[in-house]
């Protein structure tokens, strides 16, 4: 009887259920429509070229927009875990080292010969923080890190790799710490850090050193946020004002490390209001003395730059009217496909490798109603503020992950996403625990393939140098060190930079003194030269153009002033 009763009422929940997610669905569909439609009508001459991740953000969003269709009925309850926190730090520990071993090995890329030279060249700590940098980026705390490598293990290129592991390390254990806090599950939290420790998408920063600045902005500003939140949940006075100052402190750590943390303090604003743990006098005072930070900082980065610096606004329309940068960032956390390295696997495999990256969405996408509506919006707020200074100068990632540095810090509140998501799951613990580790898996897996071509931009880079270097002491003396005019720097392999800049600087380091070198390139570019430009038949005596091989390693010399039996165009000596 009693259940004869309770039928009819769950069989109207059953079918509000199936109405609301038929609103959820048709939402979805009108909003992927009218965004193909709007820019199809913003920019009528280019094709329609929105890929997979874009329309399937499209449905984030629209679960986003229309939460209130799906109601209210997420469980409260998640699952928790009886583990010591010994064992949780432990794991995330590893998760964040093992899959960049590998990388420790790399070598020195690109820029990172250029800050090495900074980091060498400056008397102290003081004098390497008032550096521009390379390209008038205003960093003090990147470049003290630079300035101590130098000093503690002479420059050596494994000891800033190792570094950036360790920093790794600590950024997934500050995402562990505040998931904790704000998802209230320690299993989500944990499954948020492993996510973010292992994700192929956190490649760049981690191998490449002149990255390092996005690992030490996270790192601070994590810390700023956990430091806030025991602001809002402390009860004496005393401790509330320290933890206020330790992330106000972590706040301008994270800005001298990096420019993009100027968005912090709109997700202070986000936590306060969202986080549920703040009063509205909390968040006020917080939000202001944010505020005061940011502006002190911005106008101290005036006064040394003589203006903002490194960053101009230039806003196209498009992105102005749709957030298309944040977009395609969450895009490629959820399909992080290199695709350089998935096509070697053949058509077969990558499409086997998309299909199980698109399961993971549905799958993430269905549990989103298991996430109570204030947190979703916490999570996709956190990624879209912090993405808002990448956004500004048309960044996007690439199909070789170029530039995905800029997503290290937004992404954390993904990572969150899918752990809130694991920690209400509703089909069971087993499932929804071999799903998890089924994700994380492949992740770690994508990652140490990741790696792979920065490895190679590594070899490429170092062979480089040294050849250089090694005819550098064959032809000239250290009173009279020869001109070379250099050409085949492989620039980037597979979207890792190898030589695209500081090959001169790279070049000084290896000799031990200033060589007068200038790259040859096929275009004009900062620190190039045009071929048709620089008259190659009249290089005076100690002048040589010289072409790297990539193939064997070799530094051949093509011309050589006042050589005789040099001069022709088909002509090269070893």
């Amino acid at each position: 009887m009693t259940a004869g009763r309770r039928a009819p009422a769950e069989r109207s929940d059953s079918v509000l259920a199936q109405t609301d997610r038929r609103a959820f669905l048709l939402a979805s569909a009108v909003v992927v429509w009218i965004t193909v439609v709007v820019r199809r009508l913003v920019q009528p001459e280019a094709s329609i070229s929105w890929t997979y991740q874009t329309l399937v953000l499209c449905l984030l969003v629209a679960a986003i927009a229309g939460r209130w269709l799906m109601g209210e009925r997420a469980s409260t309850e998640s699952r928790d875990l009886a583990w010591r926190p010994p064992l949780l730090w432990g794991a995330v520990v590893l998760a964040a080292i093992l899959p960049y071993l590998g990388s420790v090995g790399n070598g020195f890329v690109s820029d990172d010969f250029g800050l090495a030279m900074i980091a060498r060249e400056s008397r102290s700590a003081a004098e390497a923080m008032r550096s521009t940098g390379l390209i008038a980026f205003y960093r003090p705390v990147t470049m003290l890190v630079w300035w101590l490598g130098d000093r503690l293990w002479h420059g050596a290129p494994a000891g800033y790799h190792l570094l950036a592991i360790a920093l790794h390390v600590a950024n997934s254990l500050l995402v562990y710490a505040l998931g904790r806090r704000l998802i209230g599950s320690s299993y989500g939290a944990l499954v948020g850090a492993l996510l973010f420790a292992v994700h192929p998408l956190h490649v760049e920063p981690l191998c490449w050193p002149a990255a390092m600045s996005d690992l030490l902005c996270a790192g601070f500003g994590l810390a700023s946020l956990l430091a806030l939140l025991i602001y809002h949940t402390s009860a004496a006075k005393g401790g509330r004002a320290l933890a206020l100052s330790g992330a106000l402190i972590s706040f301008a750590l994270a800005l001298f490390s990096k420019e993009v943390a100027l968005a912090l303090p709109g997700v202070v604003v986000l936590v306060g209001i969202l986080g549920g743990q703040a009063d509205r006098r909390s968040v006020a005072v917080s939000g202001v003395s944010y505020v005061v930070v940011l502006a002190a900082y911005l106008w101290w980065r005036m006064h040394v730059l003589g203006g903002l610096g490194g960053y101009a606004l230039p806003l196209s329309f498009w992105n102005t009217v749709f957030p298309s940068g944040p977009l395609l960032l969450m895009g490629d956390f959820l399909f992080p496909t290199h695709t350089t390295l998935l096509a070697r696997i053949g058509p077969i495999g990558w499409w086997l490798v998309l299909v199980a990256m698109a399961a993971v969405v549905l799958w993430l996408l269905a549990g989103l109603d298991r996430v109570p509506a204030r947190r979703l919006w916490l999570w996709v707020g956190f990624v879209f503020v912090l993405a808002v200074p990448s956004w500004t100068f048309r960044w996007q990632p690439s199909a070789s992950f170029e530039w995905t540095r800029f997503a290290y810090l937004p992404t954390v509140g993904l990572a969150w996403l899918f752990g809130d998501v694991c920690a209400g799951r509703s089909i069971g613990w087993r499932r929804s625990g071999v799903a998890t580790g089924l994700v994380l898996v492949g992740c770690s897996l994508l990652t140490v393939w990741y790696v792979t071509p920065w490895t190679q931009a590594g070899r490429l880079a170092r062979s480089a140098v040294q050849a250089g270097a090694g005819l550098v002491r064959k032809l000239g003396g250290p009173d009279h060190p020869p001109t070379l005019y250099v050409r085949g720097l492989p620039e980037a392999y597979q979207g890792a930079p190898v030589l695209a800049n500081c090959y001169p600087q790279a070049m000084n380091l290896a000799v031990g003194r200033e060589v007068p070198v200038r790259v040859v390139t096929a275009a004009p570019r900062s620190g190039g030269v045009h071929p048709d430009v620089m008259p190659f038949w009249k290089l005076k005596p100690g002048e040589y153009l010289v072409s790297f091989e990539a193939n064997t390693g070799a530094m051949r010399i093509v011309r050589s002033g006042g050589a005789a039996g040099t001069r022709s165009p088909a002509g090269g000596q070893r």
